[in-house]
């Protein structure tokens, strides 16, 4: 395989404009609940937003493992190991989300204890817990399809599927939240319905290239190999562990911003939604990078892993100075799109330098992520989150905690992003060794 920028590329165009598609469903959601009569409903989105933000990024391992493990067996032409490869998460991620459906009380109480929410964000924040979390064993099954189809490099595919998701998603809560009045609780029934029709184009599209020898050959022991079941936890552990950390830090952003006020508590959810709506994009070439180097170490070709590291950095951060250029030039426009409450207008305007600068500051963390998901070293990966977000967390709560406002806060925020990059590169070596001998 030639890994050119041109094969980066058309892997990662397909994934820039189905990732900004993910964040969308983040802004509409603000935007429709940002003109509401009270911050109360943009609160109560912020909280349900991290919920499932730490449920869905907590269990991303089904999608990252899946990626990883994948991309490998790409690289080795396994065909066999490429279909149970995805069989063997589908029942995890069925499991894990039905588990947690029957939770959902729990859930809801230990959130409430965290956040300290007010009796009206609280009241707000049950519907909308509870209404979404009917979709979650669906969006937990699409995310493994997701990695399946990063791991053989099928990144069109990605496309349609979050294509579907996220405009659905769009369409449903416009639908129910704004003409049928349902407010709060119609931005929740989108987002459920949106992961349904998800799960059935994501079924759809794999009997597209599917190959009926795969169903023939299927032996249950096999498919319930030891070996291979034990690497997807082992996997899955220090994932989950990395994930659980990286979401603690965006959750303690919303407490401490909470902590300041419902206003900055609004606008703190406002930053995090255009944090995402850079990150996604940018996130393109690591999804790159995660199928090019996983099946540069499958078929150990040392030379294609490094083309795949250098062109994906160098795609990755020319990109980043574009999106900071637009979010430069277009500050007014998307403020002013977002809410139209001024309080939190003016907070985002003193703000904006520092969302201006972060996708340059964010191309590190986000690119070794890649490198190292599709190298499988997610040891590595969890050891970069943990120092990275205990550093943050001593910085916030011990260092600024007489000072704090809302610029420090978002501040010690891209000061973990350049943390987790440092490290991660500090353990480079260890992708080239894979390939070494």
């Amino acid at each position: 395989m030639i890994i050119n920028r041109k094969k980066i590329w058309e892997l990662s165009w397909p994934i820039i404009l189905a990732n900004f598609s993910i964040p969308l469903v983040g802004l509409v959601d603000t935007l429709i609940m940002g003109h509401m009569p009270s911050s109360d409903y943009l609160a109560a989105v912020a909280l349900g937003g991290i919920i499932f933000n730490f449920m869905y990024a907590g269990l991303n391992f089904l999608r990252m493992g899946t990626t990883g493990i994948i991309a490998q067996y790409h690289g080795q032409k396994n065909t066999e190991e490429i279909f149970l490869g995805l069989l063997r998460p589908i029942i995890i991620a069925i499991i894990i989300g039905i588990t947690l459906y029957i939770c959902k009380n729990i859930i809801f109480e230990l959130s409430n204890y965290f956040f300290n929410p007010s009796e009206k964000i609280m009241e707000f924040y049950k519907d909308y817990l509870f209404i979404r979390m009917i979709g979650l064993p669906f969006g937990l099954i699409n995310i493994v399809f997701l990695g399946w189809y990063f791991g053989i490099q099928k990144t069109k595919f990605v496309m349609v599927q979050l294509f579907i998701i996220n405009f659905t998603n769009i369409i449903f809560s416009i639908y129910f939240a704004v003409y049928l009045n349902f407010g709060i609780s119609g931005v929740a029934i989108g987002s459920f319905i949106s992961q349904i029709c998800g799960f059935i184009i994501s079924i759809y599209m794999y009997f597209i290239i599917a190959n009926p020898n795969d169903f023939k050959k299927f032996k249950l022991k096999t498919f319930i190999l030891t070996s291979k079941i034990l690497r997807i936890f082992n996997i899955s552990r220090d994932l989950f562990i990395r994930t659980m950390f990286l979401v603690f830090a965006q959750a303690f952003l919303i407490k401490k911003s909470s902590d300041l006020g419902v206003n900055e508590l609004a606008s703190m959810e406002i930053l995090l939604v255009l944090f995402s709506l850079c990150s996604y994009t940018i996130d393109a070439f690591a999804h790159s990078a995660e199928t090019l180097v996983g099946n540069s170490i499958g078929s150990r070709n040392k030379k294609e892993l490094k083309s795949s590291i250098y062109l994906t950095f160098e795609m990755a951060f020319l990109f980043s100075f574009f999106i900071a250029i637009l979010l430069f030039s277009l500050r007014d426009l998307i403020i002013f799109s977002i809410t139209d409450i001024e309080p939190l207008r003016k907070i985002i305007q003193d703000l904006w330098i520092l969302v201006i600068i972060t996708p340059p500051i964010s191309v590190l963390a986000f690119q070794y992520d890649g490198i190292f998901v599709g190298s499988t070293l997610v040891k590595e990966m969890r050891n970069s989150i943990v120092i990275s977000c205990l550093i943050f967390y001593i910085i916030i709560e011990f260092l600024i905690s007489d000072i704090i406002n809302l610029k420090y806060l978002y501040s010690c925020f891209l000061i973990f992003l350049i943390l987790r990059g440092i490290i991660l590169f500090l353990y480079n070596k260890r992708v080239y060794s894979l390939v070494d001998g």
